[in-house]
């Protein structure tokens, strides 16, 4: 935030240069740079923004260097107006006070309006402010000195509503828009509002978006001569998404969102007021505030002893009253504090212990040891489970990538079960990231389509956290994808990837689980994955729960051979369990089957019937190859197969009648139960 300089120097007279404002802000309170020319720049922590100002900097700057202040008001500052009468000129009506908890008004006539003096526009310029005329100009100056963001209307243009028997009289109304309503903002803008926009309205439209922007029906210009200037409070969550909504971004509406002392309301009405009177030969009128009751204290108590013990220093108690009075803080009694009204971010006592501490200066507390032994906490487990896995799949050819939590509406189409459990954003910045995402799946297939532009084969992986709703609330996982492109005529890239998967099983130790076919129960309401062919998916269960999926991509619009696996990360072990056993004593023996089926079966119902026809000789039985047969109509829905079976004893070599023996059996099996065709 940009600030004058000039005109900080006439809070602080003191002050020497730029250069001395500069280094006391960055030892003490908030970073700062020097600029060129009367710019200071200044980066106000979001929790200070009520002191966003240049008196409010000015204070600060004279507590930490122990200077006088001079005040910009005429006389002493007040925290409350209460004047609750309403006058005959104009009458406000706020129908929310939560959202509006203070509003304050004046009446002003006999204005001339021109422009500004040049040391008025000089500030506004030098903190990036185009100067307009003298009413805009004060406005936005006491916005600038003292932090309240305000606003003035021509009393005229708002006054002699049709059905009002009073002829010089105006109705000012705070409240939420109407759905579809309109408003001609001041730099000529038609905006449309709805209801959860505040609004300052007359008795027939808007006049201004509340804290945001001034409409052009009441815009002060050469012709007005009476105004009603407005100084309010608003609730900062209403302002910021009206602002984010809105696409609509001004100082005061940042200001506004990030919430701001309702003292302030008075203190620029008294300000302005000075100020018109001065410069534009205004002429003060009726003046309103809604505030009910007095601003309550907030008092906290400052217990020496603990602030000593916490921060581990030796300051006296005169030591520590010195620098929270300088702060303008205020002593009750006993140890009780009153906090300044315009301090919005003291809570409790320990923002007291850091306001001492702040002015008394970090550098100067010692380095001292620890009274206790600290052992270091290593890392996370989530952290080292990762490091572990990228290092298995970076070995085995792969590359990681990196994608946004965040998807479009359009990225939901890929699989329209995803409708019902996204969370939407309530604040996305584009709506290209409208959602969170439910799954890894739409960022790592747009990565496979964009790398075969320079690639032939993609290898690919990413862990990352996936979003969906429940009865609970939303619910947070982190994770895992691989995906595996290749070309069209190369070899099927789906029984690579499950060799990955089961490849990083065994590197992890991770024995506990199953590679199934997904069944009718599981599809399409567990595994709605309409990206994937429905034929090709298979289920990973460990226990009785599923941890991931892995299929066939369905009709890549790359026009490549794909597959796809994704598994919740936080299910994978860290330390599994691996299982030594000695080589085998006695040779295997190896026999290829090759025989024609149709396609109806499923491959892993065929392999684990072979298995069960005599489970303590058949070791092991792989998949083999597979092609489809098209010589014939009648053959036309059937394929062949091939399957490797090893057969092996742990007590005895085999003869080859006992595998023939069994070979028969399985043949015997094959063509009772899945009408196969040995070649």
């Amino acid at each position: 935030m940009k600030f004058s300089y000039s005109l900080i120097k006439k809070f602080i007279p003191q002050l020497k240069n730029k250069k001395q404002l500069v280094e006391a802000l960055n030892s003490y309170s908030f970073e700062a740079v020097e600029k060129k020319g009367d710019v200071v720049e200044v980066d106000i922590w979001p929790n200070r923004y009520s002191e966003a100002s240049h008196f409010s900097l000015s204070r600060e700057v004279a507590a930490i260097l122990n200077f006088s202040l001079k005040t910009p008001f005429s006389s002493p500052l007040k925290t409350d107006l209460f004047s609750k009468t309403q006058n005959a000129k104009f009458k406000v009506e706020i129908e929310d006070e939560f959202l509006c908890p203070r509003y304050g008004a004046q009446y002003f006539e006999n204005i001339k309006v021109e422009a500004s003096p040049p040391w008025l526009q000089k500030i506004l310029k030098t903190c990036g402010l185009r100067p307009i005329n003298n009413i805009v100009d004060i406005v936005n100056y006491v916005m600038l000195e003292i932090g309240q963001p305000l606003h003035a209307f021509d009393f005229d243009k708002i006054k002699n509503v049709k059905g009002n028997n009073l002829a010089d009289f105006a109705k000012i109304i705070v409240r939420r828009a109407k759905k579809g309503e309109k408003i001609l903002t001041l730099d000529n803008q038609l905006i449309t509002l709805d209801k959860n926009i505040l609004v300052i309205a007359d008795q027939k439209e808007p006049i201004a978006i509340a804290g945001i922007k001034g409409g052009k029906k009441a815009e002060v210009t050469k012709k007005t001569k009476r105004i009603i200037l407005e100084s309010a409070n608003f609730e900062p969550t209403i302002i910021y998404q009206a602002s984010k909504f809105l696409n609509l971004s001004t100082d005061a509406s940042l200001r506004f969102s990030h919430g701001l002392s309702p003292v302030l309301v008075d203190w620029g009405i008294s300000r302005c007021a000075t100020l018109f009177e001065k410069i534009a030969n205004a002429k003060k009128g009726p003046r309103f505030d809604s505030l009910k009751k007095p601003l309550p204290p907030k008092i906290l108590k400052f217990d020496l002893f603990q602030f000593n013990r916490f921060i581990g220093i030796e300051l006296t108690q005169k030591e520590a009253e010195k620098f929270l009075k300088r702060l303008g803080f205020k002593r009750l009694k006993d140890n009780l504090w009153e906090v300044p009204p315009w301090r919005l971010d003291i809570e409790n006592d320990k923002d007291l212990f850091e306001e001492v501490i702040r002015l008394f200066g970090y550098k100067k507390i010692k380095n001292q040891p620890p009274l206790i032994y600290l052992k270091p906490s290593g890392f996370e487990e989530i952290i080292e489970r990762r490091e572990k896995i990228k290092k298995i799949l970076v070995g085995l050819g792969l590359s990681e990538v990196y994608n946004y939590s965040f998807i479009s509406e359009n990225d939901l189409k890929l699989n329209p079960f995803w409708q019902k459990e996204t969370q939407e954003v309530l604040n996305p910045p584009s709506s290209q990231f409208k959602y969170l995402r439910p799954s890894l799946a739409i960022g790592i297939l747009k990565n496979i389509k964009e790398n075969h532009r320079f690639f032939e084969e993609v290898k690919i992986f990413e862990i990352g956290k996936i979003f969906s709703k429940t009865s609970k609330g939303l619910e947070e996982k982190n994770a895992l994808a691989i995906a595996i492109s290749k070309p069209a005529d190369s070899l099927e890239p789906f029984f690579e990837l499950k060799g990955i998967v089961q490849e990083l099983f065994d590197h992890l130790g991770f024995s506990d689980y199953l590679i199934l076919e997904a069944e009718d129960i599981d599809w399409p309401k567990k595994f709605a994955i309409s990206y994937l062919k429905p034929q090709t998916i298979l289920k990973i269960k460990s226990g009785n729960e599923i941890i991931g999926y892995l299929g066939q991509v369905k009709n890549p619009a790359f026009k490549k051979q794909a597959a796809f696996a994704e598994l919740i990360f936080d299910k994978l072990p860290l330390e599994g369990e691996n299982i030594y056993e000695p080589l085998p004593r006695y040779p295997a023996v190896v026999r290829d089957l090759s025989f024609f089926t149709d396609y109806s079966f499923k491959i892993g119902e065929i392999m684990q019937s072979i298995k069960n026809v005599n489970p303590s000789l058949i070791e092991d039985i792989d998949f083999i190859d597979e092609f489809e047969i098209k010589n014939n109509l009648e053959s036309q829905k059937r394929r062949s197969l091939t399957f490797r079976i090893v057969f092996r004893s742990p007590y005895r070599t085999l003869l080859k009648e006992e595998v023939d023996e069994e070979m028969k059996k399985i043949i015997s099996m094959l063509g009772k139960k899945f009408k196969a065709e040995m070649r």
